[in-house]
């Protein structure tokens, strides 16, 4: 958009990009109020609008300075604040709300046919968009490795082929990152040998890279009650995030699942949550106890704002949408905090923690400390079985009876 518009203009342009992007007309009349403030300010709807004035305006009408970040204001001024940008941008060019999507993929031929194939059959089974992205940046690193190798096509890729590109990453990558591209190099070696396209699974010849291994951060179950207890459960924040830790601290579930979770996946006549974990693509069936399941109802009964998105937590001011995993981990750290809990440096303090302690108090007293020290660290995948193991023969009879949720908006529709 040329930046020399008129502030009507602007926001007509701001108004349509937000519903484009499925932002609800509740919060974009929240930002009306702020747009109309400014449109008074210039004294003329013709008035052209640009960065200069929208920051010139926050300063004399609200007080806000331009190097006021976001976590130093307060929310009616975080809102202002972000109608004036929302504008700004729209005149830049830009869009305030930047959309995930997947990373471009830059495959040099005769290879981009069967790597194109190979992400499509990893989409398939719907993992995490960052799984994806990992995907592909292995890919675009290993075709252009291909590429100035001059590797002619398949038939001249052997085991040496992966293990040279694994040297070749390594000096230049860190160890995550090398994990990862190992990961996928596996992956794609196996799809490789399925297809026909080599005639040997190499994937047994990509050496395994292993990150440095951190003892897993684990609370007591005092502590642990005593987080739990910090939570403010007389507000209506308090009383979702005291249902979201409840379901990491109890069931283990990953802050992701947490955030995903969706009214289909909770069956109250099984007293089952049953979901596909982000992280995996694996399919979840963990027992709804009673705690956990009396605080999502009084959640949903009492505090859940009205509206048509299927997650089952949602953010309590418009727009109202699911929450990201960032979101439930700084709530758990908060927590901690204000129980007094004592945080060593190198001590995590957020979701995965509660999910390290919960499995480390389900596992058997005759598995050895190694045994559960590797588990819950993710080194292999024997050991992470292990850890996504839930005792289902300890909660089951915690299970919660079918509660009545009559009245209660789910998903947008009253039950």
């Amino acid at each position: 958009m040329n930046q020399q518009v008129s502030i009507n203009e602007v926001i007509k342009a701001a108004t349509q990009s937000m519903e484009t992007d499925g932002i609800s007309q509740a919060y974009i009349k929240q930002l009306s109020h702020t747009w109309n403030a400014l449109t008074e300010y210039l004294s003329d709807e013709n008035a052209c609008f640009t960065r200069e004035i929208g920051i010139l305006f926050l300063k004399k009408k609200y007080g806000i300075s331009d190097e006021t970040t976001f976590s130093h204001l307060r929310p009616i001024d975080k809102r202002r604040k972000r109608a004036v940008l929302i504008l700004i941008y729209c005149t830049e060019g830009k869009s305030f709300y930047r959309k995930k999507d997947y990373w471009p993929c830059c495959f040099h031929d005769p290879f981009e046919p069967v790597f194109t194939s190979f992400l499509s059959e990893r989409k398939s089974h719907d993992y995490a968009l960052s799984t994806i992205n990992r995907d592909i940046y292995t890919l675009n690193h290993f075709s252009k490795f291909l590429d100035i190798s001059e590797t002619n096509g398949f038939a001249d890729i052997t085991a040496r082929t992966f293990q040279d590109f694994m040297k070749w990453m390594s000096a230049s990558k860190n160890l995550p990152t090398l994990k990862n591209a190992t990961a996928t190099l596996r992956q794609l070696a196996k799809y490789l040998f399925r297809e026909g396209i080599l005639e040997a699974d190499y994937s047994s010849a990509i050496l395994q890279v292993r990150c440095r291994k951190t003892i897993p951060s684990v609370y007591d179950q005092s502590e642990i009650k005593t987080m739990l207890n910090s939570l403010n459960k007389a507000s209506a924040v308090g009383i979702r995030n005291h249902a979201m830790v409840l379901m990491a601290a109890q069931l283990g579930m990953r802050a992701s699942d947490i955030c995903g979770l969706e009214f289909e996946n909770l069956h109250w006549e099984k007293s089952t949550v049953e979901f596909v974990t982000q992280k995996t693509g694996k399919a979840t069936v963990l027992p709804l106890t009673a705690d956990v399941g009396n605080a999502i109802i009084k959640y949903l009964k009492e505090v859940r704002p009205a509206s048509s998105d299927s997650h089952v937590f949602l953010r309590m001011q418009a727009p109202y949408t699911k929450l990201n995993p960032a979101a439930l981990h700084s709530i758990v750290t908060k927590a901690f905090r204000d129980a007094d809990i004592v945080v060593n440096p190198g001590r995590r303090h957020g979701p995965h923690s509660l999910r390290a302690s919960l499995a480390t108090s389900m596992l058997k007293n005759e598995t050895p400390l190694p045994v559960i020290s590797e588990a819950l660290s993710h080194s292999t995948t024997d050991t992470t079985k292990i850890y996504l193991k839930v005792d289902m023969h300890h909660l089951r009879p915690l299970a919660l009876d079918v509660p009545d949720l009559t009245g209660v908006w789910m998903g947008g529709v009253r039950v």
